[in-house]
């Protein structure tokens, strides 16, 4: 199979008023999350992904419904491996970065779901060859659920978008603008797509990062909002390139505004400690300890820990500060972090809605 055409005719796209991104917070239905087949990681770094991304799902079991599609090969691994009460959907699959690979959801002012598909294409057709099954997922599982599900007309990822709920949209440059994706598209062109599916009015534009070599700078490991005005980020300290790069987004953070005009208040998480790590998880150039992308179930927030105890007590501390009425559950994370993720690109949210 191959990954949907830019202008497929789109299926149940009539929207009763328009269509708008639920905040996070919103009140969730599900979680869902994908089971990686062995064709996209194997052996001993397998055993290690897994292991988390079931630690993942039990943590986020205890506060929501969790859905998870499966590849039929591993369909007897994961249900040995998975809450007995998550919903598994055998499907094609290859890997775990559901974020990006599933639909994003939104709903119109009659609260029917909808599914919108980013067209992935691989984050900028980085993956040679290309799988088969990923570009597929987004409206695999939008039948899965019986919703209508369109493809919006550019490329991206769910972890390109952080919304508030009140018509803000922050994303970046390097991923959005990236000739990798969108050759050609511009700012405007952006954010008139932006703008009709997700709802918002207010689009933030962040510099991005030039040094990520995987997702071109994905928002959900740079910022993520706490409430409207609210932001949690990455803070850096140090004077390598990659702190630089973390001071220039957060300078446009502090310089922007949101929907209402407001200025951001930002938190700000730290880096673990790379001393404190072993040297094959420090070295490891995907390795991607990121703090800020976790995920925000019904009544908690499920994050990462990295093995540095003082780092990982410090951002827990910062979370549970920003989040003082939902329960902080930190599951330890390096294999996929090494894969270049976090806990909320393993995810996505199915906001609590009427189904067509």
């Amino acid at each position: 199979m191959t990954a949907p055409h830019l202008t497929s005719d789109a299926t149940h796209t009539r929207a009763l008023g328009r269509w708008r991104m639920p905040p996070e917070w919103y009140p969730h239905a599900a979680c869902w999350m994908a089971w990686p087949r062995h064709t996209v990681v194997s052996g001993a770094r397998r055993h290690e992904v897994i292991r988390e991304l079931s630690a993942i799902a039990h943590a986020i079991a205890k506060f929501e419904p969790l859905h998870v599609a499966v590849d039929p090969a591993h369909l007897e691994e994961a249900v040995r491996l998975l809450p007995v009460s998550a919903t598994l959907h055998p499907m094609p699959v290859d890997d775990h970065w559901m974020r990006d690979t599933g639909p994003t959801f939104v709903l119109d002012d009659a609260q029917t779901l909808h599914a919108v598909r980013w067209n992935f294409n691989g984050w900028g057709q980085k993956m040679r060859p290309m799988p088969d099954a990923d570009p597929q997922v987004a409206e695999r599982v939008a039948q899965a659920l019986g919703a209508g599900t369109s493809p919006a007309s550019l490329v991206a990822e769910g972890g390109s978008l952080h919304v508030d709920g009140e018509g803000t949209l922050i994303v970046t440059q390097t991923s959005i603008l990236n000739p990798n994706r969108n050759p050609g598209l511009t700012r405007r062109e952006a954010e008139d797509v932006f703008r009709h599916w997700l709802g918002v009015t207010h689009i933030v534009w962040l510099p991005g990062s030039s040094l990520d070599t995987i997702t071109d700078g994905h928002v959900d490991g740079t910022a993520c909002f706490v409430r409207p005005g609210v932001l949690l980020a990455t803070g850096a300290g140090g004077d390598d390139e990659w702190s630089r790069e973390t001071r220039e987004n957060l300078r446009a953070l502090r310089l922007a505004r949101d929907a209402g005009g407001r200025p951001f208040e930002i938190g700000l998480l730290p880096s673990p400690d790379f001393e404190a790590l072993p040297a094959n998880v420090a070295q490891d150039p995907d390795f991607a300890p990121e703090y800020v992308n976790f995920y925000l179930p019904n009544g908690g927030v499920v994050m990462a820990s990295f093995g540095d105890p003082m780092g990982d007590a410090r951002a827990r501390d910062v979370v549970q500060q920003a989040f003082p009425d939902r329960r902080v559950a930190q599951v330890p994370l390096r294999g996929i972090a090494r894969r270049g993720g976090g806990i909320h690109c393993c995810t996505q949210q199915q906001p609590a809605a009427a189904l067509p």
